[in-house]
């Protein structure tokens, strides 16, 4: 009986995803683009022509590599005499003199009114300066445009900005009804109302909000601001414990409760035009990227734009590191984390990422457990701290320290949120000691409190299957995984290889190559697939694959592969 009906909630899982699945696969069957670009981008010869540095360009812009982009883009145009990639103005704006990206802005408004880059970078300017009526008339000068709900949010900033709150509310209203943006509709409404205080209505737009699942700990922050404004502290309080109960990992939350209790923490909220165009544009950022995840470098220049509107929005400064984090760019992902001042709730945040960037990335060791030993004894209550200590040690595979740190946390907390996650962290520390009687104890716990996330339903079903524990009990896991997931490449492959351990092979061939074609590049599923094709003696297949397996793990180290099993393999076959 289970296993049909997990063959059943299969059959649906596949349904749903089957138009990604179909604009996935032109994406990769278009993916060698950017590995004939890495060769080019490797010749710096080609980077003494115009060609070259067109094709260098090129690739750090498919790859999202900004430092690469800014570095060598420049001399393109001035080479190839055009912006080919449309990208001048927003390096510009991140990398360059005000005074001068401004001339260039204007000049590139002119050829084309209704392009977003130089409207959004003019209309800011001018907003900025005070100049309202004119920012407003670049933005209501896009024709159809205008009536987007991003062009609608902006321009109700600015009618803020004139006293014009009838009009502001009227206009963000007309998109409430649009589920896509419904969350980031009522925010606003809500903080704009407070500003025309109208607080009846920001209280009504704030209690529904509450409901909301998605909102971060800059929204949560708002709220509470509000309310504390109010000289209601209780429902701050109650606001705060709430959002607590749902993201007991979040130490951000844990230091804002703390200041709030203690009288620490004096209410910030979105009280002017200024400081709501900052979170509009650092809304419109994220919803950006989140479709086009490789355009680091528009990001930092709406979270350049932010910094000059609202200096006070670290969570901006948070985001700005980590992208510079991402290329290694030590000067200015320090400069980012430094500006948070040690009395802001973002603060720990802000010193945990600079240890942790001491540590993966300059590999630091000594200095980053020094200094996370610091924020303990400073800290000596906070949770967290042993939770990210203790995956510091499992990261370097030093496992009694680990499950001590762990250990302290289960002391100190009584949030069964919390208690499920370190329970699961420690059942994957016996897991990689390959205490498999201790892994599962700790798994069954974490699953008893209610543990429900995508990763762990994924992570124990597999350590099921894979043990030969429970291939009922672990396919069922997985794919309650596979259902809040239903494009995650691997939920998929864990999926798929159960299947085929249970000799479902047709449905674990489906299952692995649609995986694959998601995460081409993989070296677990393209093993995984392999043996498959061995299995329906499609020999030669497998074996490419497997050699295939081999040449991409040094791009995927975090995916451990036995070699010798696979070499064994491509010699001998299963």
């Amino acid at each position: 009986m289970q296993n049909k009906k997990v063959k059943n909630i299969f059959s649906t899982i596949f349904i749903i995803g089957f138009i990604s699945f179909l604009f996935l696969a032109y994406v990769f069957e278009n993916s060698e683009i950017i590995v004939k670009t890495k060769n080019y981008e490797s010749n710096d010869l080609l980077k003494e022509n115009k060609y070259g540095l067109f094709l260098s360009s090129f690739h750090a812009n498919i790859s999202g590599d900004f430092p690469k982009l800014s570095s060598i883009y420049p001399d393109a145009i001035s080479q190839n005499k055009d912006d080919f990639l449309g990208k001048e103005l927003i390096l510009k704006s991140i990398t360059s003199d005000k005074k001068d990206t401004f001339s260039f802005a204007l000049k590139e408004y002119q050829k084309n009114k209704n392009n977003i880059i130089p409207v959004m970078y003019l209309a800011n300017d001018y907003f900025l300066k005070g100049n309202y009526k004119k920012a407003y008339d670049i933005y209501n000068g896009m024709g159809e445009k205008s009536e987007t709900f991003i062009i609608k949010l902006l321009r109700s900033w600015i009618l803020i900005a004139q006293n014009n709150y009838e009009e502001a509310l009227d206009l963000l209203e007309t998109e409430i009804e649009n589920p896509a943006f419904r969350k980031y509709v009522l925010m606003h409404l809500g903080a704009q109302a407070e500003i025309a205080k109208d607080f009846d209505y920001a209280d009504e737009i704030y209690t529904e909000l509450l409901n909301n699942n998605d909102l971060n700990i800059f929204d949560i922050e708002n709220i509470t601001a509000f309310y504390l404004k109010r000289n209601n502290k209780n429902k701050a309080m109650e606001i705060l414990n709430d959002y607590y109960n749902k993201k007991p990992d979040s130490i951000s939350i844990l230091s804002l409760l703390s200041k709030i209790k203690k009288d620490l923490y004096k209410p910030v909220s979105l009280d002017t035009a200024k400081k709501g165009m900052a979170k509009a544009l650092f809304d419109i950022s994220f919803l950006l990227n989140s479709v086009f995840s490789s355009a680091q470098d528009l990001h930092l220049m709406y979270l350049s734009m932010i910094n000059d509107l609202y200096p006070e929005l670290y969570m901006a400064n948070i985001v700005q590191a980590e992208i510079y984090k991402k290329y290694s760019m030590t000067e200015s992902v320090y400069e980012y984390l430094d500006l948070i001042p040690e009395n802001h709730y973002l603060y720990l945040i802000s010193r945990i990422n600079k240890i942790f960037y001491d540590f993966s990335v300059l590999k630091k060791e000594k200095k980053s457990l020094e200094s996370f030993n610091d924020l303990i004894k400073k800290y000596p209550t906070y949770t967290h701290l042993y939770l990210k200590l203790g995956n510091y040690y499992q990261d370097i595979k030093d496992y009694d320290n680990a499950l001590k740190n762990y250990s302290k946390v289960l002391s100190l907390t009584e949030n069964k949120k919390l208690q499920a996650k370190t329970y699961y962290l420690i059942a994957r520390v016996y897991d990689d000691l390959k205490d498999i009687e201790k892994a599962r104890v700790n798994f069954d716990k974490s699953y008893e409190l209610g543990n429900n996330e995508p990763d762990f339903l994924n992570y124990y079903g597999y350590f099921l299957v894979y043990n030969n524990l429970d291939f009922s009990k672990g396919l069922v896991l997985i794919s309650g995984a596979i259902i809040k997931e239903p494009s995650n490449p691997y939920y998929l492959d864990s999926y798929g290889w159960a299947l085929f351990r249970n000799n479902d092979v047709e449905k674990a061939l489906f299952t692995l190559e649609f995986a694959k074609s998601l995460q081409p590049k993989n070296p677990i599923i393209v093993n995984h697939l392999a043996d498959i094709y061995w299995f329906l003696d499609r020999k030669r297949e497998a074996i490419f694959e497997w050699k295939k397996a081999l040449s991409l793990q040094k791009n995927f180290p975090q995916e451990e592969l036995n070699s010798n099993e696979i070499e064994y393999k491509i010699n001998f076959g299963l």
